[in-house]
């Protein structure tokens, strides 16, 4: 009999723990002089068809966890692949914007270059226009002034010389703005400049007749084209006086 109960406690030891009815385990059992053998024959049969259904209950709890276990861990792994998905994509969504980024920068360092250039080159061409505008004021004064050669006279006073609010030539004498004209009208009283003016009447570059003009002839000094006058107060003096003469008849 003790032999029997220990097959029937192995039995029971599996995965998951075995509950039998404590009512039938320790249930009374009175043999009779006929039946006592088949009695414990029942019982012990009851007993093994228990704990069998247990293990067999416990192999089926013990696979279904197993599988629920490999259902997680497959879960886990397209979680954590989806993320290192999602991680790479996000590093290459932020390298493609710092070379967006960089990109823009470039332009707009390329624009400030342009911009720098464009008002360096306004800036060269204003000053050229204000040197060519001082130089025809100047050379237009120096000549109604009787100066013999125009050019060298210029040339002569042009570190001195300076233009007015109102666009007229000074120079800077002694560190004071002096009207061109009345500079001028200083230097021929000079014994040191006098030789650079002719005499009462002349006309600069040579005492040379009268210039006739043909009717209908463009004036710069009309028209306001001081490229033009700048030219001819430099080539052709005479030319000169004679159409800034006309303008001034013609604004009378």
């Amino acid at each position: 009999m003790s032999e029997e109960l220990a097959v029937a406690e192995s039995v029971t030891s599996t995965e998951a723990p075995v509950a039998l009815d404590p009512a039938l385990l320790n249930k009374a059992v009175m043999p009779s002089e006929q039946s006592s053998g088949s009695a414990d024959s029942d019982l012990l049969k009851h007993k093994l068809g228990l704990a069998n259904n247990h293990a067999k209950q416990a192999k089926k709890d013990a696979d279904d966890a197993r599988s629920e276990l490999a259902k997680l861990h497959q879960e886990f792994e397209q979680l954590r692949s989806s993320q290192q998905s999602a991680a790479q994509k996000n590093l290459e969504d932020q390298g493609a914007f710092k070379q967006l980024w960089e990109d823009a920068k470039k332009t707009v360092s390329q624009r400030d270059s342009e911009i720098v250039d464009l008002q360096a080159r306004l800036a060269s061409v204003t000053e050229e226009r204000s040197r060519d505008q001082l130089k025809a004021a100047s050379l237009s004064q120096i000549n109604s002034a009787g100066a013999l050669n125009s050019q060298q006279m210029y040339l002569l006073l042009q570190s001195a010389l300076r233009m007015d609010d109102e666009g007229s030539p000074t120079v800077l004498n002694g560190g004071v703005e002096q009207p061109l004209g009345d500079y001028l009208a200083n230097l021929k009283q000079s014994s040191e400049w006098q030789h650079h003016f002719g005499a009462s009447g002349s006309k600069g570059m040579g005492a040379a007749g009268a210039v006739s003009i043909s009717p209908g002839r463009d004036n710069p000094y009309r028209d306001g084209n001081l490229t033009e006058v700048l030219r001819l107060e430099v080539e052709n003096p005479d030319l000169a006086k004679a159409l800034k003469a006309e303008a001034r008849k013609g604004k009378s």
